[in-house]
């Protein structure tokens, strides 16, 4: 999460998460190409109801305009960039547009595709089934934090554009808090059965913020 407060300061859980990719990168990097990818969690930026309303949210402008690598995660990546006398690419994606994005694109196929998809409170609240496990994508008609995983694994798998689709990259680490790990795995098995991602992924939650 961007700290708002101190957009410079970051938790040390974040710190040792990175340190964490890193050191895997460092030990898988040879006759691979590798980049590196930070989710930011923005779900909570909610808009500040009757002041902007129609507006953009202040709060997402704010933190991504632009976007500031806390020092302390680039002084690790530095140290790693010494190591391999190379540049790493660092790139940020918002997990709530990763969401929105989702949601446009099973606006048109939700309701055809009834194998994947099924609607409650009319429909308000839209669930996917996979292999008998149950659970929600868009709750009160918002793209929830499944959804977001499933885009940004997409995006991860694919590179679109002009209606062209080429392949991206081709197997993926995530590191994500313990406590996200319902939301983490739905995502992925979301993205795998909507998108036909292919991608091989290997998951870690670490962390223990979550519970105290």
């Amino acid at each position: 999460m961007v700290n708002l407060q101190d957009r410079f300061k970051v938790s040390s859980e974040a710190i040792n998460s990175v340190k964490m990719a890193l050191a895997l990168i460092d030990r898988l990097r040879i006759g691979r190409e590798m980049d590196f990818l930070i989710p930011l969690n923005d779900f909570y930026m909610e808009k500040d109801a009757g002041t902007d309303e129609g507006k953009a949210n202040s709060y997402r402008k704010e933190a991504y305009n632009p976007y500031i690598v806390p020092p302390e995660i680039l002084k690790v990546v530095q140290l790693y960039e010494k190591r391999w006398n190379t540049t790493t690419n660092i790139y940020y994606c918002s997990e709530k547009n990763m969401a929105d994005k989702f949601k446009r694109h099973i606006k048109s196929s939700k309701k055809e595709n009834k194998e994947l998809f099924y609607p409650l409170n009319e429909n308000r609240d839209w669930y996917m089934s996979i292999d008998g496990h149950e659970f929600p994508v868009i709750t009160n008609n918002k793209p929830n934090c499944a959804a977001g995983n499933a885009a940004t694994l997409r995006d991860i798998r694919y590179e679109v554009s002009c209606n062209k689709v080429k392949d991206k990259y081709t197997s993926h680490i995530g590191i994500y808090p313990l406590c996200s790990m319902k939301n983490v795995l739905d995502g992925y098995l979301a993205g795998e059965a909507f998108y036909h991602l292919s991608l091989p992924t290997y998951f870690i939650f670490t962390g223990k913020s979550c519970f105290r």
